[in-house]
Formats: structure tokens, sequence, C-alpha cells
């Protein structure tokens, strides 16, 4: 019966439908021969009975066919839906990080234009660049002898910069994983609708 899967449903149609008649032809020829009478009856049972067990695996292999092709139809339109989401997702996305990279850069120019004049009266330790570096690397922070002590040669405005652009870097992050999860949840739906 998996045979019947690879032959196209015309000729797979024309064979069953003729093995049946087959059978017919062969009972009506046995009223003819009389000598061949039993055998030609036996025969013609036979590939009834053939006939009758392609017929319902034809019928079977329809049905499922027919189930194929619905299936297939829906999972076209999931497909459809799909595309149609990602492209509101990822423009939502490319929206929201737009508005976070103006923010930075707002905030930047911020410093560049008003803490820049601030530079030369506050001065930064080294134990404070060295607390931050460890914490930009989720560092425990360590004390070197000497290296802590002092003021460092980094500007505030530079520090505020840098600190700055980590945060935007944060949210545009932060947008991504909202963005995949909201993709999940969608596609998951849409998908769940096929069944």
């Amino acid at each position: 019966m998996w045979m019947l899967a690879l032959v196209p449903t015309e000729i797979l149609q024309l064979f069953v439908h003729g093995v049946v008649g087959l059978a017919a032809v062969l009972f009506v020829a046995s009223f003819f021969f009389g000598v061949y009478k039993p055998f030609i009856r036996v025969a013609a049972v036979v590939v009834a009975l053939f006939g009758i067990y392609f017929e319902g695996g034809y019928m079977t292999e329809k049905e499922w066919r027919a189930r194929v092709e619905a299936l297939e139809a829906k999972v076209k339109v999931a497909e459809e839906k799909s595309a149609e989401v990602n492209t509101v997702i990822e423009k939502q996305y490319v929206d929201r990080v737009k508005v976070i990279k103006e923010t930075a850069n707002a905030n930047i120019q911020y410093v560049d234009r008003v803490v820049a004049k601030y530079d030369n009266l506050c001065t930064v330790s080294n134990a404070a660049v060295l607390l931050h570096d460890s914490a930009s690397r989720n560092e425990v922070a360590r004390s070197t002898i000497g290296l802590d002590e002092g003021t460092s040669s980094l500007k505030i405005s530079d520090i505020l910069s840098t600190v700055t652009d980590n945060y935007s870097t944060y949210y545009q992050v932060r947008e991504q994983v909202l963005g995949w999860q909201q993709w999940y949840k969608e596609q998951k739906k849409i998908f769940e609708s096929v069944k």
C-alpha cells in the first residue's frame, strides 16, 4: 500500500477501477466459457478481492492526500501571517533602537557641551576607575597597592560619555531581547492555530 503514495492520483484511480472492472469482465466471461467457468470465476473472485483491497487503500490514500492539502493551505496562510508579523516586529525594534541611539547622542552632546567645562574642577581617583573597570567585567575590584591611590588622568566628561554609551548599548540589547520574546509569542500563536 505504501507504493500508492508514489503513484499520481489519475493513474492510481485508473488502475484501481481497472482492477475492479477486470473482475467484472472475468465474471461475465465465465458464462461464455463452459469448461473454464470455475477457473475464470475463481480468478474473477481473486481479482475482485484485490480490487476491493485496492479500492480501500485508494480511498484511504485519497483521504490522506486531502488532509495534507488542507494542512499545506493552513501552513501557507500561517507563513504569510508570520512574514507580516516579522515585518511589524522588525520595524518596531528598529524604531525603538533609533530613539535609544538619538537619546544617547543627545546626552553625549550634553556632556561635551556642559560637563566638559568642569573637567579641570572634578578629579577622579584611580580607585574609582579601578572599580568602574572591574564592574564592567563583572568582577570584584581588587586593590593593588599603589595603583588605586591618587587621581586618574581621565576626565569626568570622558567617563560620562563612556557610561552613557554603555547604557545605550544596554537598552539596545534590552529591546532586542524584548523583540525576540514578542516574535516568539506571535509565531507560537500563529503556528498553533494551524493544528
